[in-house]
């Protein structure tokens, strides 16, 4: 990122708050001005005890006329109170401003994190699918707060910089000479301290793409840390983190010392300017010792106003690529969408769901996982689809759950295709459930609901029942508030699976999916999601994926997945009489 393309990060990451920006700089060059004609009062205010209170300046003399025109004597009582009143407009002004800005990071903020939150939900499964999950937390997070962060960095240079202008200007009233000689001395000091800029710069991008990977690491040893225990490879994963680490603390103890650098030459760079013009300025004709005192005093604020300036600037850098990340990202989810579809069509099986020739690629240049793939399911009809692993069974379903579409080929509800019906409609008919289960850190009751507050107990307590686990929920002692811990490990696979088909017969689905959700699990505990989906026959309509015939041995037709091709379709009574087919050497394997 270059340092030309700030003004369109800033405009893009905080253009809708172009007003209250426009606020901000009018409370910032307020506060500067009032601070300003404030100090130069104490010039005529000097005067009393020098020169009769005559003053000599132009923003003197403008003081004394607003004065005579409101009718107030000019005098040292009032300009006490004058230069009084200038100061606490300022502190009034600055505390609106600290009010505008800390509204627009907090709504900023807020407003944000929903739209991000929404953007990654909407986004296409593709899409996601090829993100590093760390880089998404990150992103979501850790970019967000540090672009929250800095609009304070654009408040702070805004702040600076009109009070550097306004005091400059104040200054120039007082002493033109040593005002231009003092702007002078401050351009040759941005220019020196410029190339430590570029440097944070360059340092900000490396640290942002350090954090990311610090994230993405966390997130995959954390969530694999029981396999990484049982390889007994915690010392060589702590290695290969401590690297990443150590990389960070490398990055940040650069920052720190090239923002020290850059701002700690104003100091005595501005110490040792004011002494050179003293000398210079001491043995001119005309000198008078409270005007230059004064002009002192604001060169010495127009260097103070110059480092913090020049300080928020650099962080101002260092945090632009955080929104540059999270401005792409956004752009990125926009960009894949997932497609809601503008179907018009109800779900209405009443016939039959077909696949016709569908066939399907992960990628335009990629090698088919699915070829030419037909078949048909009735309704009320259990059907088993098996296979080997990778011959494309999970393809299928996701499909079916409309996660991909048909490279070609269409996927048809008694005769309507599956794209005439809206997403939401689609899956709002269809249950799901997963060989690895998501479960939240909540209670039983919460991963039924799953978001549903609409459904009443006794939804619940009939979909548990139809799950044969509410024998189980009834013997915990807090029963339906039992927590299931993080990722469900409170409880047995067995018990998460039939929560899990609890969850997704809550809704009382048309079409029920089981993909491999029984291949993890003891006898037992297959034996009874097995009871639940025999007690399901002729109600719904039942597609289980699994890898083992016996998985489907009840189903009333078999379909046989392999290098992405349908092979054998039947009943399982048919299948068996054949002893060539791949379904009777499965079984009797």
């Amino acid at each position: 990122m270059k340092i030309g393309t700030t003004p369109r990060t800033l405009w893009n990451t905080f253009g809708k708050y172009r007003w209250h920006i426009v606020a901000l700089t009018t409370l910032g060059f307020l506060a500067a001005i009032v601070e300003g004609i404030g100090v130069n009062a104490v010039i005529p205010l000097a005067s009393f005890f020098t020169s009769g209170g005559v003053p000599t300046d132009f923003i003197s003399r403008a003081i004394q006329g607003v004065f005579a025109f409101i009718g107030i004597p000019f005098k040292f009582r009032y300009l006490i109170a004058f230069i009084l009143f200038m100061f606490m407009v300022r502190a009034i002004s600055m505390v609106v401003f600290g009010y505008i800005r800390g509204w627009i990071s907090a709504d900023y903020y807020n407003s944000e994190s929903q739209a991000l939150l929404k953007r990654a939900f909407s986004a296409s499964w593709p899409f996601l699918l090829k993100q590093k999950l760390g880089y998404v937390h990150n992103t979501m997070v850790r970019d967000l707060q540090c672009t929250s962060g800095l609009l304070g960095t654009v408040s702070q240079v805004i702040q600076s910089f009109s009070g550097l202008l306004m005091y400059l200007l104040v200054a120039i009233n007082i002493s033109p000479i040593v005002t231009i000689s003092a702007a002078a001395g401050g351009a040759v000091l941005l220019g020196v301290v410029r190339p430590f800029t570029l440097r944070m710069q360059r340092i900000g991008n490396a640290t942002s793409k350090i954090e990311k990977d610090i994230s993405n690491f966390l997130t995959e040893h954390v969530i694999g840390m029981k396999a990484i225990k049982v390889a007994g490879k915690e010392k060589d994963a702590l290695t290969s983190g401590n690297v990443l680490m150590n990389n960070l603390r490398t990055l940040q103890t650069r920052f720190a010392l090239t923002q020290s650098l850059g701002t700690s030459l104003f100091q005595p760079f501005s110490i040792i300017f004011v002494l050179i013009l003293f000398a210079v300025m001491y043995n001119t004709p005309g000198f008078s010792f409270i005007s230059f005192a004064a002009a002192l005093y604001l060169i010495q604020k127009i260097f103070t106003y110059l480092e913090s300036g020049q300080g928020a600037f650099n962080s101002m850098v260092s945090l632009l690529p955080y929104a540059e990340n999270m401005t792409t990202f956004k752009n990125s989810l926009a960009e894949h969408a997932q497609h809601e579809g503008h179907g018009t069509h109800k779900f209405v099986f009443e016939k039959e769901f077909a696949f016709e020739n569908v066939s399907f690629a992960y990628a335009s240049d990629s090698k088919p996982v699915l070829y030419d793939v037909s078949f048909s399911v009735k309704r009320g009809e259990t059907v088993g689809l098996i296979g080997l692993s990778g011959v494309g069974k999970t393809s299928v379903a996701d499909i079916i759950l409309r996660l991909f579409t048909p490279t070609s080929g269409q996927m048809t509800l008694d005769s309507v295709p599956a794209e005439n019906i809206s997403l939401n409609e689609w899956r709002s008919h269809i249950g799901y459930v997963a060989q690895d289960v998501f479960m939240f850190n909540g209670s039983i009751e919460e991963n039924i609901r799953f978001y549903r507050p609409e459904l009443s107990m006794d939804d619940i307590i009939a979909a548990v029942k139809q799950a044969n686990i509410y024998d189980f929920v009834m013997s915990l002692p807090e029963g339906f508030d039992t927590r299931v811990g993080d990722r469900g490990v409170m409880i047995s696979g067995g018990q998460r699976q039939r929560i899990a088909l609890a969850r997704a017969l809550v809704d009382n689905p048309s079409l029920l999916i089981l993909d491999e959700a029984t291949s993890a699990l003891d006898h037992e505990s297959e034996k009874l999601i097995h009871e639940s989906i025999r007690a399901l026959r002729g109600k719904v309509t039942v597609f289980i994926i699994a890898h083992r015939p016996s998985t489907v041995a009840e189903a009333d037709t078999i379909l046989v997945l392999n290098h992405g091709r349908i092979i054998e379709q039947g009943t399982p009574e048919d299948l068996l009489k054949n002893h060539e087919s791949y379904f009777y050497k499965m079984q009797k394997a």
